[in-house]
């Protein structure tokens, strides 16, 4: 995954447990799923399934994890994941303590085991901690007024790889609009940018709509989450009731 966002990467949000959903984003040609677990009623084993499913459609899976508890830290990269998402990011601290637990010693204090997908279950072993520690994506958001305020320092944590924007909770943090291109929020959207630039971390942004897709590109944010499956369908759905409607009434 680290490697693939030296150029834009179009994912999206999956919050439908469906193998079928998943395949069919990657027929569609998404680079990545972010498995959300955050506003579903997920389970881990059924997460795992969905990211065998995206590796067999090319695809990199993130899980966006309910907690930062080490438990589903673990969880979530022992299944095989390419990184973890972390939300409700408060300060510094909170990443500093994300990467301490997703990482192996000496990064870090992950536990070790070979029992687990993530290392071919002990079959190839080789150096697969180094590799693991190499690859594993960290990406944590910045949605809150705190978060927002040490993103300097949350920028300086080594071992994170991502800093995402969440426009609308943010927004609602700092009691703004969710107007991140021309509205109140684009302020504080491009400190952030300008932050994380200087720092050499990639960012990442939720977008809904052609020109909010333009701005991140033209901004050269990487990581870029078109809306969710929901949406998607919810939008499709409507829009076939409209055609239907209007031509019930020519």
């Amino acid at each position: 995954m680290k490697k693939r966002l030296e150029t834009p990467q179009l994912g999206t949000f999956v919050k439908i447990n469906s193998p079928e959903i998943i395949e069919m984003l990657g027929m569609a040609g998404f680079d990545f799923i972010i498995i959300d677990m955050e506003h579903t009623a997920l389970q881990f084993s059924q997460v795992e399934q969905m990211v065998r499913v995206a590796e067999l459609h090319g695809m990199n899976s993130i899980v966006r994890i309910p907690e930062a508890s080490r438990s589903a830290i673990l969880r979530a990269l022992d299944m095989g994941s390419a990184g973890i998402q972390v939300p409700q990011i408060s300060g510094a601290d909170d990443v500093r303590d994300v990467v301490d637990k997703a990482k192996y010693p000496p990064q870090g204090s992950r536990g070790v085991t070979y029992a687990h997908r993530a290392a071919r279950f002990g079959f190839t072993p080789g150096n697969y901690l180094r590799e693991a520690n190499e690859r594993s994506t960290i990406v944590i958001h910045i949605e809150t007024a705190s978060a927002f305020e040490q993103v300097e320092e949350i920028c300086q944590v080594a071992g994170l790889d991502v800093v995402f924007i969440g426009p609308v909770d943010l927004s609602i943090s700092l009691g703004t609009n969710a107007d991140f291109i021309n509205g109140e929020l684009a302020g504080p959207v491009r400190h952030i940018l300008d932050v994380c630039r200087r720092h050499g971390k990639k960012t990442g942004i939720a977008v809904s709509n052609e020109e909010q897709y333009r701005f991140a590109v033209q901004h050269q944010i990487p990581y870029i989450v078109w809306s969710s499956d929901v949406a998607m369908f919810k939008q499709s759905a409507e829009e076939v009731v409209k055609k239907t409607a209007l031509l019930q009434n020519r």
